[in-house]
């Protein structure tokens, strides 16, 4: 009967967030087309004037800023139709022409009034609830800055409450994935931004859930997740919001005993709280809820298109997934799942930035490995190890598994590696024992 109560709870809470969600979007497009008008047509002009894949440092492919999802994403939000809101958020419908650009077709769409003449459905493409409203006030450059200024408060304030709590070898793992993942080109595309924002707000609720010991909200929490996940990204980073977040709350999890009085007489063996069976437990309860989510939530754009708007979505969900799984891009099978996950770890900062910064990467590397083996810890927690390289991995899975959008997209794809990045710095701190060299100093400097 209990069993039975959860999933109601949780199924009914899945409907209501659909439901919310999808009235945001509908609201949205009630908005007339003649509020954004003005500030589309800008955005238009700014796009036109440089290139949709152009790179900010020469050479260097994470450093690449993708306009050309977000010209389709202004396109889309500008043609949604105030007297038919439903129908245009499920068509998704845009102007397109195959002989010139993206961002061209939508200075050509704002500005002689053109219909729309091609759909983009099987996202829900939940952003524009955001970007619509924005655009009545602000053009796209002013949009980026405004995204910019929010990720910039909740990675501060994400840093204030962990160093508050002490969680200091976390909040330097989360420095760390930020800057190897160059997240300071993040704001430039809007395509980027959202699983960023997600990212930071859900370790923000996460790490406070987790540290009032709230555990029976993770369910939940995690289903939201993924399913605000699915409506907002246009598949980039999506396994971010699971991953950076699980990491932290897990993290806490394995060290609840150092909030008891006499955690300082037992830090490396804090994970004997926790026996081995609810080590796995917890992350699989979280990983299945997020899922649930993401898939769920696709999955209801889909039948919800077909109600709506009496139309098979079947040819539209098998195209794009063969197109994502597969493709002929004349290399071996083997060759496009390895270059895939290459190209995505080249990316990556500062290797991606000529021979310098190979260099300095290589060097951070040695260093990283040398506190480990100086410093490192005597008893050691497998099961913490092993839990953290798991999720680490994540990301590869995704590559390997979506190879081709991978290959492709490496440029923006490789940001997926903060979990992996976080997973690394947690497992140092899982290895060494950083008590050992505090009190180690502290001794050498008694007279």
């Amino acid at each position: 009967m209990q069993m039975i109560k959860h999933f109601l709870k949780y199924i009914s809470i899945f409907f209501i967030t659909v439901v919310l969600l999808t009235g945001l979007l509908v609201a949205s497009a009630k908005i007339p087309q003649s509020s954004v008008r003005e500030n589309v047509k800008e955005s238009a002009e700014y796009l036109c004037e440089g290139k949709l894949f152009g790179t900010v440092v020469s050479g260097a492919e994470g450093s690449r800023i993708d306009r050309y999802a977000d010209s389709i994403l202004l396109a889309i939000a500008w043609q949604y139709d105030s007297e038919h809101p439903l129908r245009s958020v499920m068509w998704s419908s845009y102007y397109y022409t195959d002989y010139q650009n993206e961002n061209d077709n939508l200075f050509d769409a704002v500005t002689n009034m053109y219909e729309p003449n091609c759909q983009y459905m099987r996202y829900w493409h939940g952003s524009i609830a955001v970007v619509r409203p924005l655009l009545v006030i602000f053009n796209i450059q002013k949009i980026y800055i405004l995204n910019g200024i929010i990720m910039i408060i909740l990675t501060l304030y994400l840093a204030a409450v962990m160093i508050k709590n002490r969680m200091y070898v976390p909040a330097i793992g989360v420095a760390a994935g930020l800057i190897i993942t160059a997240f300071w080109f993040v704001p430039y595309s809007l395509e980027y931004t959202w699983t960023y924002l997600i990212m930071l707000l859900m370790s923000v609720i996460g790490v406070k859930l987790a540290l009032s010991g709230k555990w029976n909200c993770m369910g939940i929490y995690f289903l939201i997740g993924g399913i605000v996940t699915n409506y907002m990204d246009f598949l980039t980073t999506e396994t971010l919001t699971l991953t950076v977040p699980l990491l932290l709350i897990c993290r806490i999890r394995f060290h609840e005993s150092k909030n008891t009085p006499d955690s300082h007489k037992n830090t490396s063996d804090s994970h004997k709280n926790i026996p081995e069976s609810h080590i796995w437990k917890f992350p699989g309860m979280a990983a299945l809820s997020w899922g649930a989510g993401y898939i769920g939530m696709w999955v209801m754009k889909w039948i919800i298109a077909s109600v709506v708007l009496h139309e098979n979505m079947v040819p539209y969900i098998s195209g794009h997934i063969g197109e994502r799984l597969g493709g002929d891009i004349g290399i071996s099978r083997w060759s496009y799942i390895f270059g895939a996950v290459w190209k995505n770890v080249k990316c990556l900062f500062p290797f991606g930035y000529g021979s310098a910064g190979v260099i300095a990467g290589i060097v951070l590397m040695i260093f990283a490995l040398y506190l480990v083996y100086v410093y490192h810890r005597k008893h050691i927690c497998k099961e913490h190890v092993l839990l953290y390289a798991l999720i680490g991995i994540v990301p590869y899975i995704r590559y390997i598994i979506l190879h081709n959008h991978s290959y492709l997209h490496c440029f923006f794809t490789y940001r997926a590696q903060f979990a992996t990045v976080l997973a690394i710095v947690l497992i140092m701190e899982e290895l060494s024992d950083w008590r050992w060299l505090v009190h180690d100093d502290n001794r050498r400097r008694k007279p």
